[in-house]
């Protein structure tokens, strides 16, 4: 009776023991979940106006300057009325209200990265740049003067 007693606690020890080393070796959920925040967290996060200003200045720095100085700088939505080039009906835009040099640049964002597609100088024929958001943040967004200039930029938007 002694003898299965000492073996039954043998086996239970060694269960025990097994369990331990599980759970030692496997990495806790708060681990993970913590890694998971900080890879969220690398990710930018803008809104479209501020996504039209970005690309604004990664296609045209100037012409985006000079347009919004001037109160002349529209942000909006492709309408299903609006008569626009093929393959920018889902997009939005920047172009200056007096449009006297035909700069338009369409954006959106899919899966953290911009399409961009614009115009210039009356060129009817769109040209495409693909940007991450990332490559737009680290270039135009970094530092707080950038951010406080592309936020005062949005801020002076004109809408149609």
């Amino acid at each position: 009776m002694k003898r299965k007693v000492i073996i039954t606690i043998i086996i239970l020890i060694s269960c025990l023991w097994v369990v331990v080393t599980i759970n030692f070796n496997r990495p806790s959920p708060q681990q993970v979940q913590d890694e998971t925040q900080s890879s969220q967290q690398l990710r930018p996060k803008f809104t479209d106006q501020q996504i039209g200003v970005l690309a604004g200045l990664a296609i045209s720095p100037e012409w985006l300057k000079q347009n919004i100085v001037a109160n002349q700088l529209v942000y909006g939505i492709v309408k299903p009325s609006d008569t626009v080039p093929a393959g920018v009906d889902d997009y939005s835009y920047l172009v200056a209200a007096d449009d006297q040099d035909g700069t338009v640049i369409f954006f959106k964002e899919e899966d953290q990265t911009v399409i961009i597609k614009y115009t210039s100088q009356h060129n009817t024929k769109l040209k495409t740049k693909n940007l991450t958001l990332t490559q737009l943040s680290k270039e135009f967004y970094q530092t707080g003067p950038q951010k406080k200039q592309v936020d005062d930029y949005v801020e002076r938007l004109r809408t149609e």
